[in-house]
């Protein structure tokens, strides 16, 4: 037995059944080894990352066409991206409600930090089959695909919307996201996990699944940058779920990762 399991199955118990809901970022100081989302504090530091690994990959994303997957409560992301990139950016984002107070305080924000940015070419969808085919250079994520359910069908999706030579990238976040144990998700079976731990939208995929997904929709992928945590995986390595068990541990002990991909002709 491990007994960190009496304090992270209760907490999960909670943040399964009572911390629920788009004002949970809110809440999030209540809630031991939960942080809020990045996006509602300073979408600085989400366009900085995407920045540097668009560099180094290779990709100038100045004056690009991009949509951004899971943008979260406000455009914050694309009036940063916009006032230093210039081109157009659409959000999709078809779970958090638009917080419109938040959203006008973050864009005050990037005006006061850019002050010379003209117009902001930003959008919002709700889903990604509102964009038009085609239609995108760029299609970025962050800490957004380890929550997605199905990801064979938005790889697809991305296909779609995705021009002939565009890129996508996906920064993902593949802990336990109560971030003090990493990989104690990992111990529970699929019924145990869906029914009574899962606060919704975790569904524990790992590394190599989301690879795998990536070629089946046809695209080649590499991963630009992973950190793992072998010491923190083998911890818990004596008491994973046989659907984790046997399967590559360098691969499960990933922590965060990005991918990028493009489409194969």
């Amino acid at each position: 037995m491990i007994w960190s399991n009496l304090e992270y199955v209760g907490l999960r118990l909670i943040r399964r059944f009572v911390f629920r809901g788009p004002g949970l970022d809110r809440l999030a100081w209540a809630l031991p080894y939960f942080k809020a989302n990045q996006a509602t504090l300073d979408p600085g530091p989400i366009v900085d990352a995407y920045q540097d690994l668009l560099a180094h990959a290779g990709v100038d994303p100045a004056g690009k066409r991009v949509v951004e997957l899971g943008c979260g409560a406000t455009n914050a992301t694309g009036y940063e991206w916009t006032a230093r990139l210039g081109g157009q950016w659409i959000g999709v984002e078809p779970f958090a409600l638009f917080d419109e107070a938040l959203d006008h305080e973050l864009l005050n924000r990037v005006r006061l930090r850019r002050p010379g940015a003209g117009d902001f070419e930003t959008r919002r969808v709700k889903d990604l089959a509102d964009v038009p085919d085609g239609w995108a250079e760029l299609i970025v994520s962050n800490s957004v695909l380890e929550h997605v359910a199905d990801p064979d069908q938005l790889f697809r999706q991305c296909r779609r919307v995705l021009a002939p030579g565009g890129v996508i990238l996906h920064q993902v976040d593949y802990r336990d996201h109560f971030f003090k144990y990493p990989f104690h998700f990992l111990q529970f079976s699929r019924q145990t996990w869906d029914n009574w731990l899962n606060p919704g939208d975790l569904p524990r995929w790992r590394l190599d699944d989301h690879l795998t997904g990536l070629a089946r929709a046809g695209f080649a992928a590499q991963v630009l940058k992973r950190q793992t945590d072998r010491a923190g995986f083998d911890r818990i390595a004596p008491f994973l779920d046989r659907e984790f068990a046997g399967r590559e541990p360098d691969t499960l002990a990933v922590t965060l990762a990005a991918i990028s991909a493009k489409a194969v002709p």
